[in-house]
Parts: C-alpha cells; sequence; structure tokens
C-alpha cells in the first residue's frame, strides 16, 4: 500500500514473500492478529547489509497501531523508517536471521509488551554473531518508549547505534529484559538515553555505553556477564 490511511488490516496470513508487509506514506492504520512469518530468511548471511525485508515494512507511517501480530523466521520481523508516533503492542517478532526491531529514523514510538527475543545470526562456534540484535534504534530515532519487552537471546539485545554519525537521543527504556545476549545486553553509542528497571544478566556485557553522555541508569539488573560458564564473546574481555 502507498498513500493510503485509516485501513483495518486483521487475520491475515502472508508467507513465502520477500516482504509480508510492506506499507508507505499512510496513517492510523490498525494491524491485528496478523502472521507474517516464514518470508525472506537468511540465517547464512555474513556481515554487513542485506536489505530491509521479511516481515512487516513501515516507511512514513504515523499515528498506526500493530497488536498481537507474528513474524518469525525472517530477516526483519518489523521495519520503522522515518515513521513516527505508532505503537507497537503485544507482537510476537522474535527468531529473525537479523533483527526483530529495527528503526531508522522513527520518533516517538511506543513499543510495549512485545516479543522481541532471539534476533540472532550465528553458526555454532562463532564469536560474535555477526550483526544481528533483537532491537536496533539507528538514524535520529529519538524519543521512542520501550516498556516490558523480551529482547533476551539476541545477537545484541538492544543496540542504540550511530554507524552514520547520526545519533538517536531521548529513548526511556522501562522493565525490559535483554539477557542472555551472545554480546551486550544493551549497547549503546548515542547519547541522553535512559534506562530504568531494566534486566541485562548472562551476556558478555550488561551495559556496554561507549560515547553514552547524559545517559541515566536506575534500578537496572547488570549481573553473570562474561563468565566463562556463560556468555563470554566480547574482544574487549580477557582471554575472549
Amino acid at each position: 500500500a502507498r498513500g493510503v490511511s485509516r485501513v483495518t488490516l486483521r487475520n491475515l496470513n502472508a508467507k513465502g514473500w520477500e516482504t509480508g508487509l510492506q506499507i508507505e506514506d499512510g496513517s492510523e492504520w490498525l494491524i491485528e492478529n496478523c502472521n507474517f512469518s516464514d518470508n525472506f530468511h537468511d540465517p547464512d548471511f555474513g556481515w554487513g547489509e542485506h536489505g530491509r525485508r521479511g516481515g512487516i515494512l513501515l516507511t512514513q507511517i504515523r499515528n498506526s497501531t500493530l497488536r498481537h501480530n507474528r513474524a518469525n523466521r525472517v530477516w526483519d520481523a518489523c521495519v520503522l523508517v522515518d515513521s513516527h508516533d505508532n505503537l507497537l503492542v503485544d507482537n510476537d517478532f522474535s527468531h529473525t536471521s537479523d533483527t526483530c526491531l529495527k528503526l531508522w529514523n522513527s520518533c516517538r514510538n511506543r513499543v510495549e509488551k512485545n516479543n522481541l527475543s532471539y534476533g540472532l545470526r550465528i553458526s555454532p562456534g562463532e564469536v560474535h554473531a555477526r550483526d544481528s540484535t533483537s532491537v536496533l534504534i539507528e538514524s535520529g530515532s529519538n524519543d521512542n518508549h520501550f516498556t516490558g519487552n523480551d529482547c533476551t537471546h539476541g545477537g545484541d539485545g538492544v543496540f542504540i547505534r550511530s554507524l552514520n554519525g547520526w545519533v538517536s537521543s531521548g529513548n526511556v527504556f522501562e522493565g525490559n529484559d535483554a539477557s542472555y545476549a551472545h554480546n551486550n545486553c544493551f549497547e549503546a553509542w548515542c547519547p541522553r538515553n535512559r534506562y530504568v528497571g531494566n534486566k541485562a544478566n548472562h551476556g558478555s556485557y550488561g551495559f556496554w555505553l561507549g560515547a553514552s553522555d547524559q545517559t541515566v541508569l536506575i534500578g537496572n539488573e547488570a549481573s553473570y556477564n562474561g563468565l566463562p560458564s556463560g556468555h563470554h564473546n566480547s574482544p574487549h574481555l580477557p582471554d575472549a
């Protein structure tokens, strides 16, 4: 769909495609109880970018709601590009080969109680899980609120990246679980984000916050990281 608004899409199954659902330039969509699993998936891909495709791709979408949807066994489960003021709640976007949720220049979105676990692309015995992560936030994605999400067992749990030098700030993470990340439970290279009451246990690092000036952490757990008996894959750890 392009240039279409005020649509309800409910109880739809779409599989076997490059992308299950792609919408551009619209607002006030309700996407509910749909299944976009088993579309483009490439767990054997190496390092680097591989296109935005897989489950759901939203570009310039505003004031819309995604509720109780699934997108499993895909490259990216849900991608928001230039998309603002949306609500994602109670979706299962787990078990992907790149990301469970990716935001690019997308602001003021609310992400609540979603399954964003196992954003992971790795071969047995591999160290860094390539570029995979459960949640990837980049390129001016500001003032988003993440509450009560399962971001466990990812390459990273949550990664706020400034790969192109464009930081993302003002994001709030409250009550999320990013434990058991292969590398870092929370990794950020951006300032002025806030982490309250999250879990970041049993990864290589709990919080890796390079260049994260004016950042607030309150009441988080960050335990049992980097242990020889668990994940200890960061190159910064001894003998890694």
